[in-house]
């Protein structure tokens, strides 16, 4: 006899998503959490997704309500709602180290849509635990052990250790998975051997001098001398309202040091003289290649613990939501993991094809690839040819080849160049690494 037939570990948007549906279709589940509060949002999510087009085998289709949104998730087959509206992005720009400037807009379908973290983990909390759910929080997982037919897992809580049993065991914490740590599965993972840190603010009264639209700064001298950058995302809080992300280094306050220098002291710190901080939040972002079969025992592992890089909230909603369908299957007698795991390859680029891995990985690189001299030469020729377009495929497997198949086009671009632009879009994670290094010893 066990204490639930499920218990989830993590819950952000994949465990909450399982945790809702498991007890919805009368599943004792247990959500077990370290956050004291589970319908708030602590971990740095710029709150943007793909809607109305295909990411990941899956086709959203997005339908404002009033001040509501419905997403309805046309492959998956569900529905969530969203208790707010969900704004649009046509601009997306770059700024260079020398203060260049890039920017591309599309007139009819937008890049891609933003939404609020919190009022989604808000949301999400008070359907699940509508549906039954129960919720441990303040706790920190520790350790699990399994036998053919449960999981016992060790927890520590207000200081002292308990153990709890399940059936099965859902891992659904995150890129950083204590889950996928301890039960060895990342033994047989690609690791980049890449960890940093990200610091995000929410922040109103930004007087952006752009059309509204993301923005994506690079170069030291912006961040005084400290290497890194910083994206920054409109939020649908306000038309003054966006959300800043660092990317950056060890050690974690380096990532403070950069937004905040950046805020105060770079050449666009005039843009944040009347800032009202709404939010801070942050994570420890560390990248392993994926988990080709996210299954071990009884434990299923979803989102982002079995992820390369990130599934986005949108996809992260979407595995818990298939996650709880297959681990329904699984006691029930049926083959659910055997489901889930091909869903998983079948829906998730990055599982079969390795150099999708490099393609989304793209985006973050693009300043990487050239010197600041060509930087300067692209960006002033994309202010004398604006790339503006009715709409196009922007999800981060396809913005950067997008963005260079634009400067190919240019007839002043050198024969060279084009190139490289060309190596770049065809190469896997190795070829981006070596195009990297040698841009840098240039």
């Amino acid at each position: 006899m066990t204490d639930y037939d499920v218990i989830v570990i993590g819950c952000g948007p994949a465990g909450m998503m399982a945790c809702g549906e498991l007890a919805k279709r009368g599943i004792k589940v247990l959500g077990v959490d370290k956050k004291p509060q589970l319908d708030v949002n602590i971990r740095t999510a710029s709150g943007y997704c793909f809607l109305d087009q295909p990411f990941n085998k899956e086709w959203i289709k997005c339908t404002p309500q009033g001040d509501k949104t419905l997403l309805e998730y046309t492959d998956t087959g569900f529905s969530v709602n969203y208790s707010g509206h969900m704004e649009g992005i046509h601009n997306s720009h770059m700024f260079s180290d020398t203060g260049r400037h890039w920017q591309a807009k599309t007139r009819v379908k937008p890049f891609y849509h933003t939404f609020l973290p919190s009022k989604c983990h808000s949301d999400r909390f008070a359907w699940a635990s509508a549906q039954g759910a129960q919720f441990m929080t303040g706790t920190s997982f520790i350790n699990c052990s399994q036998t053919d037919k449960s999981v016992e897992i060790l927890v520590r809580k207000d200081g002292k250790n308990k153990t709890l049993t399940c059936k099965k065991l859902i891992a659904a914490d995150g890129l950083v998975s204590r889950v996928a740590k301890v039960t060895g599965v990342n033994a047989n993972r690609l690791n980049f051997n890449m960890k940093g840190p990200t610091i995000e603010y929410e922040m109103d009264g930004v007087e952006m001098p752009y059309d509204r639209g993301d923005a994506f700064f690079f170069g030291s001298k912006n961040f005084g001398g400290m290497a890194g950058g910083v994206i920054m995302v409109p939020s649908p809080h306000g038309p003054k309202c966006y959300r800043a992300e660092t990317m950056s280094v060890l050690p974690a306050s380096t990532s403070t040091d950069i937004i905040e220098y950046f805020i105060k002291k770079s050449p666009f710190a005039s843009w944040f003289k009347n800032i009202e901080i709404l939010e801070i939040s942050g994570v420890i972002v560390e990248f392993f290649g994926p988990l080709n079969v996210p299954q071990l025992g009884n434990i299923l592992y979803v989102g982002d613990s079995a992820a390369y890089g990130e599934c986005l909230y949108q996809c992260a909603t979407m595995c818990g939501y298939k996650g709880a369908e297959c681990v329904e299957m699984e006691l029930k007698g049926q083959k659910g993991y055997d489901e889930y795991c091909e869903w998983w390859a079948d829906h998730f680029e990055w599982v079969r094809n390795p150099k999708r891995m490099a393609d989304y990985t793209k985006r973050v690189l693009f300043p990487r690839f050239f010197t600041v001299q060509e930087l300067d030469f692209l960006f002033d020729l994309s202010e004398k040819n604006p790339i503006v377009v009715d709409e196009v495929e922007a999800t981060p497997y396809t913005f950067t080849q997008m963005v260079m198949e634009q400067f190919m086009a240019m007839p002043e671009v050198p024969e060279k160049l084009k190139e490289r632009m060309q190596f770049i879009i065809d190469a896997d994670m190795s070829k981006v690494m070596q195009v990297v290094g040698q841009v840098q010893k240039s």
